[in-house]
C-alpha cells in the first residue's frame, strides 16, 4: 500500500474500535462550532482592545491583511480538504504530501500545540468566571485553591460534552458563544456614540508607521490560528469535499470581519485609553464605562465565560480527532484511536486533552504562581507558536501537490506561498526581538518541547512496528 492511499483512508471512525456512528453534520452546524472555536465575541472584543496598542489607526488595516494571510493558509488546507476525507488534518495533509519524516515534525508540533490550547481556553474561563464571581462578592473567588478546583471542574464538564458526541457539543455550544454578542454590541455602540468614531484617521491611517502595521498584522495572525483544526471533522460533515473548504472560508471571513468592524468602532476610543489597556484592564470594561453602564460589565465577563467555555469544547472535539488519527497512524498508543461505540468520540484522546486543560494550568500556578490573567497570556502566544511549523510545511505540500496533479495556477501557488511565508517570518521575529522575561522564553520552549515529542513519536513508533 502506497503512503498516499494509506493517508487517504486516514479516519479515525475507520479504525477496528467497534464505532457505527455514521451520521454527519450540515455546513451550518459545523460552522457554528467552528464560530464557537473561534470565540467570535471574546476575541472581537479582546483584539479591540491588543491591536491599538501595536498598531493605532492601522489596527484595521493590520487585522485584514492578518485576515488575508489566514485566508491564504486556508488555500492550503482547501488543496487537500477537496481531494481526501481525512481526520488528521495537518498531520494527515503533510503526510499526504511529504512523506513520513516531515509528517512527524507537524505531528510534534499539531499534538503539542493541541494540549496547549486546551490549556489556555481553559485559563480563560476561569479567568471570567472568577473575575464575575469577585464582582458580586464572592471573596474566595480569587484565591489560588478556588481556581484550581475551576479548573479542574471546567475541563471535565468539557470532557464529558465531548464524550457525548459531536452532535452534543454543537448544540450546547451553538448558543453559549453568541449569548454575550448583544451586550457586547450594545456597548460597543453606546460607546461610540458617547466617545465618537474616527473614521478619517483610520482610513488615512494617521500616525501609523509600516513596522507598527507589521507588528499589528503579526498579533491579528493569533486570532485566525487553529482555524484549520476543522478539517478534523470531515468525515462527520455532510459532503466534506465540498463543505469543508467552504467551512474554514465561512468562518474565516465572519471572525474576521466581526474584529475589523469593532475595532473601526472602537479604535478611536481604545487609543484614548491606552494606560487603563497597558495596565490590564479589559477592551469590555473600558467600553462599558464609555458607555455610561458600568452595571453591564458583570454579565458580560459571565457570558464571555460561557463563550470560552464553548471554544474549550470545540477544540477537544477538533484536537481529540486529530490525536485519534495519529494513533491508527502509529504516531501515538493504539489506546488514544479508540471511539466510543454509540456517541463516536474519541474517548481516551478526549480524556487526556480534557486532563492537559486542567493539568498545565494548575502546575503554572502550584510551580510558577502564575494567576490566570498571566497564564492565559503566556499560554496564548505559546499555542499559536506550535502552528508555525506545520504552517510551513502544510503550504510546502500544497505547492507540491498542486504541481504534481497539473490543476496549479500561478495565483494559487503565490497565495500559498506568501501564507507559508508570512508564518515563517513570524517565527524568525519572535527570535529576533528578544522579548524579555516568560514571553522571551517561548519560541525556545516551543522549539524544546517540540523536539521531546518527536522523539517520544519516535519511541512510540519503533514499539508499534507496521507498515504505513
Amino acid at each position: 500500500m502506497t503512503n498516499q492511499t494509506a493517508l487517504s483512508e486516514s479516519n479515525f471512525l475507520d479504525s477496528d474500535s467497534g464505532s457505527e456512528v455514521k451520521k454527519t453534520e450540515s455546513l451550518f452546524r459545523v460552522t457554528m462550532l467552528g464560530l464557537s472555536g473561534q470565540q467570535l465575541v471574546p476575541s472581537a472584543a479582546m483584539a479591540a482592545g491588543a491591536l491599538p496598542l501595536y498598531a493605532g489607526n492601522g489596527s484595521w488595516l493590520a487585522m485584514l491583511l492578518a485576515l488575508v494571510a489566514a485566508l491564504f493558509m486556508s488555500l492550503a488546507t482547501n488543496v487537500f480538504a477537496r481531494k481526501y476525507v481525512v481526520t488528521g488534518s495537518l498531520v494527515s495533509y503533510v503526510g499526504l504530501a511529504l512523506g513520513r519524516l516531515p509528517q512527524r515534525v507537524v505531528a510534534a508540533s499539531y499534538l503539542t500545540g493541541f494540549l496547549i490550547v486546551c490549556a489556555s481556553l481553559s485559563t480563560s474561563v476561569v479567568m471570567f468566571s472568577s473575575s464575575f464571581l469577585h464582582s458580586v462578592g464572592v471573596s474566595f473567588a480569587a484565591a489560588n485553591w478556588f481556581q484550581a478546583v475551576s479548573a479542574i471542574s471546567i475541563s471535565v464538564m468539557a470532557g464529558a460534552l465531548t464524550w457525548r458526541g459531536l452532535d452534543a457539543s454543537i448544540s450546547v455550544t451553538a448558543w453559549l458563544s453568541f449569548l454575550s454578542a448583544p451586550l457586547v454590541i450594545i456597548v460597543g455602540v453606546a460607546a461610540a456614540m458617547n466617545g465618537g468614531v474616527d473614521i478619517v484617521s483610520q482610513l488615512t491611517l494617521e500616525g501609523v508607521s509600516l513596522r507598527s502595521l507589521v507588528e499589528g498584522t503579526i498579533v491579528g495572525l493569533a486570532y485566525f490560528v487553529g482555524c484549520d483544526a476543522l478539517a478534523a471533522l470531515a468525515a462527520e460533515t455532510d459532503n466534506p469535499k465540498k463543505n469543508v473548504p467552504k467551512l474554514l472560508r465561512n468562518v474565516l471571513l465572519i471572525t474576521g470581519f466581526a474584529f475589523i468592524g469593532l475595532i473601526m468602532l472602537s479604535c478611536h476610543l481604545m487609543n484614548g485609553q491606552m494606560d487603563a489597556l497597558n495596565a490590564g484592564e479589559s477592551p469590555t470594561s473600558i467600553l462599558a464605562t464609555i458607555a455610561g453602564m458600568p452595571y453591564l460589565q458583570k454579565p458580560i465577563d459571565l457570558l464571555l465565560a460561557a463563550a470560552a467555555f464553548a471554544s474549550l469544547v470545540a477544540f477537544l472535539n477538533y484536537g481529540s480527532r486529530v490525536f485519534a488519527t495519529s494513533a491508527s497512524e502509529r504516531f501515538l498508543p493504539a489506546v488514544f484511536s479508540s471511539v466510543h461505540p454509540v456517541y463516536g468520540s474519541p474517548t481516551a484522546a478526549t480524556i487526556l486533552m480534557a486532563a492537559s486543560a486542567a493539568v498545565i494550568p494548575l502546575a503554572l500556578q502550584i510551580f510558577a504562581g502564575a494567576p490566570p490573567l498571566l497564564s492565559a497570556n503566556y499560554l496564548a502566544t505559546l499555542f499559536s507558536l506550535f502552528w508555525i511549523v506545520p504552517y510551513v510545511l502544510l503550504s510546502i505540500g500544497a505547492i507540491k501537490e498542486l504541481i504534481a496533479s497539473n490543476e496549479h495556477n500561478v495565483l494559487n501557488v503565490v497565495s500559498i506561498a506568501l501564507g507559508g511565508l508570512t508564518f515563517g517570518t513570524i517565527l524568525v521575529y519572535y527570535f529576533a526581538i528578544q522579548a524579555e522575561g516568560v514571553f522571551g522564553w517561548l519560541p525556545h520552549i516551543m522549539v524544546g518541547m517540540t523536539a521531546v515529542a518527536y522523539l517520544i513519536i519516535v519511541a512510540l513508533e519503533r514499539k508499534r512496528p507496521g507498515k504505513i
